[in-house]
C-alpha cells in the first residue's frame, strides 16, 4: 500500500493524505487511449460550451438575462477582452462511463472547482508508491504543475510582472494548519519564478498596497460566489481590488458558462454547429433538455416535456441548473414519486432545472483493503471520472465513487463519496 505521508513540494515538509475506508490499495488505471479520449472530448465540448454561451448575447448582462440568472450572483466582470479570453482556462467535468464510452453529465468551469489540491497529493502518493514516474505502470498530469504553467503563460501573454496572488478563504477548511491547502500551491508558483501569495478577502486591499498600483496584477479566483455569500463574506474588497486594475481568473463570465442551462442548450443543438459538432455532442453528452412547459423530442418521439418527466421517471435525472456537490440532484429511479412530481412541475414554471436521460454507469473492479490487515479484496465501484484542464492542457483525473453496494448520488460533501485519482495504463 501507499505510505500516506507523502514529501511536498518544499524540502522536508510532508502533507498527510487521509486514508478512505474502505482503503483502495490501488488507483483506478484506464486505457491509455481511453484516457486520452475523455480530455479530448473536453476539450471540444468545453469549446462548444463557451462559444454557445457567447453567442447567447452579445453582453454579460444579456447571457444573464438568457439564464434567467439573478445578476446579483455575478458582480465581479471586468472590462476589456480578459473577460471573455479566460472564461475556460479552468475546467472539471463530471463523467460516468457506460456501455457506449463516457458521457459527460456535467461541467464544473471557473478556477474555484474542487479536488485540485487533494488530487495532487494523491497522484504524488501513487507515484512514489511505485517508485517514482518512470518506474510507475502508468501515467498522468500532476494538476497543481499544469495550473501553475497555465498562470505562467497568462502573466506572459497580459504582460504584467511574474506575479500572481491567490484569493480564498479558510474559512470552510478543516485541521490544525488550514492555511496548508493554500501553501502547496503558493510553492508550484514560487519553484516556477512567480511571486505568489495567499489572501483573505479582508486582508486583499492592504495585501495588494491599494490605494494605488496593484502590488499583484493577476489574482487565482478561488472561491464561488454562492459559497462565500453562505459564509458571509463581503465581495466588495475584490469589486474595488478588478476596479483598481487586479485582474481575477477564471473570470466572472465562466460561471455563466457552468450554468447547466448551457448544457441542455448544447444538447437540443446550435444552427451553427457542424457536423463533427453534433457528431461529438451525440457521443459524448447524455440528453439533456432546460426543464420546461413545452414539447421535447425524445427518442424520436414528441412529447409535451413535464409529461414525459412525470410519466417516465426511471429514465431520468433532475438538476438545479446552478447547483453544486450534489445538491437537490433527484434520480428518478431512485426519488419518491411524490417528490418526483412537485420537483418536475416545480421546475416546469420556473425553468430553473435541467432534464437529462439517466446513464447507466459500466462498473469499475477495484482493490481494497480487508480492514484487518492481512489482506485484500475486489469489489466493483460506479466511479465518476473529474478531468482537470486548465489552458486546454490535461491535468490529472480525480475519481469518487461511493463504497461497495452503496447507491445515490456521488458527491464527496454530504453523500461520502470515496475519491481516487485516475491514470493511463502505458
Amino acid at each position: 500500500m501507499v505510505d500516506t505521508l507523502v514529501q511536498g513540494v518544499d524540502a522536508g515538509e510532508y502533507i498527510h493524505v487521509v486514508p478512505m475506508s474502505p482503503t483502495a490499495v490501488r488507483p483506478f488505471v484506464l486505457p491509455g487511449a481511453s484516457y486520452d479520449e475523455i480530455f479530448r472530448a473536453t476539450v471540444a465540448l468545453l469549446g462548444l460550451l463557451r462559444r454557445t454561451l457567447l453567442e447567447a448575447a452579445p453582453t454579460a448582462a444579456g447571457r444573464i438575462a438568457a439564464l434567467g440568472a439573478d445578476e446579483r450572483m455575478y458582480p465581479l466582470f471586468m472590462d476589456g477582452a480578459i473577460e471573455e479570453d479566460y472564461a475556460s482556462c479552468s475546467t472539471r467535468p463530471d463523467v460516468v462511463v457506460d456501455a457506449t464510452g463516457p458521457k459527460f453529465v456535467e461541467f464544473n468551469i471557473g478556477s474555484g472547482i474542487g479536488g485540485v489540491v487533494d488530487t495532487s497529493l494523491h497522484s504524488a502518493a501513487w507515484i512514489a508508491g511505485f517508485g517514482g514516474a518512470d518506474r510507475a505502470p502508468f501515467r498522468g498530469a500532476d494538476p497543481l504543475a499544469v495550473r501553475a504553467d497555465s498562470l505562467v503563460r497568462a502573466v506572459k501573454a497580459l504582460d504584467l510582472k511574474p506575479a500572481v496572488a491567490i484569493v480564498g478563504t479558510t474559512r470552510d477548511l478543516k485541521g490544525h494548519q488550514p492555511t496548508r491547502y493554500y501553501d502547496v500551491q503558493l510553492a508550484h508558483l514560487r519553484k516556477r519564478g512567480v511571486d505568489a501569495e495567499f489572501f483573505e478577502p479582508e486582508d486583499l486591499l492592504d495585501g495588494l498596497g491599494l490605494p494605488g498600483s496593484p502590488r499583484y496584477q493577476l489574482g487565482l479566483r478561488h472561491f464561488t460566489i454562492p459559497e462565500w455569500r453562505a459564509l458571509g463574506i463581503d465581495l466588495s474588497p475584490l469589486r474595488t481590488a478588478l476596479d483598481a486594475g487586479c485582474r481575477l481568473i477564471a473570470t466572472q463570465t465562466a460561471y455563466l458558462i457552468a450554468n447547466k442551462k448551457v448544457l441542455g442548450w448544447v444538447s437540443e443543438g446550435r444552427s451553427w454547429m457542424t457536423d463533427k459538432d453534433r457528431e461529438t455532442v451525440e457521443r459524448y453528452l447524455p440528453w439533456t433538455r432546460v426543464v420546461g412547459d413545452r414539447p421535447t423530442r425524445w427518442r424520436g418521439v414528441s412529447r409535451s416535456l413535464p409529461e414525459l418527466l412525470i410519466q417516465h421517471p426511471e429514465e431520468f435525472v433532475l438538476k438545479p441548473a446552478i447547483g453544486m456537490s450534489g445538491q437537490n440532484v433527484l434520480v428518478g429511479r431512485a426519488c419518491d414519486p411524490v417528490l418526483w412530481r412537485a420537483t418536475v412541475n416545480e421546475a416546469a414554471a420556473t425553468e430553473s432545472y435541467i432534464v437529462q436521460e439517466y446513464v447507466e454507469p459500466a462498473p469499475y473492479v477495484m482493490e481494497f483493503a480487508d480492514g484487518e490487515g492481512t489482506g485484500t479484496y475486489e469489489a466493483e465501484v460506479l466511479p465518476v471520472y473529474s478531468p482537470f484542464v486548465f489552458d486546454n492542457r490535461p491535468a490529472g483525473c480525480m475519481v469518487r465513487y461511493l463504497a461497495p453496494g452503496q447507491e445515490g448520488v456521488v458527491s464527496v460533501h454530504g453523500h461520502r463519496a470515496l475519491s481516487s485519482v485516475a491514470f493511463a495504463r502505458r
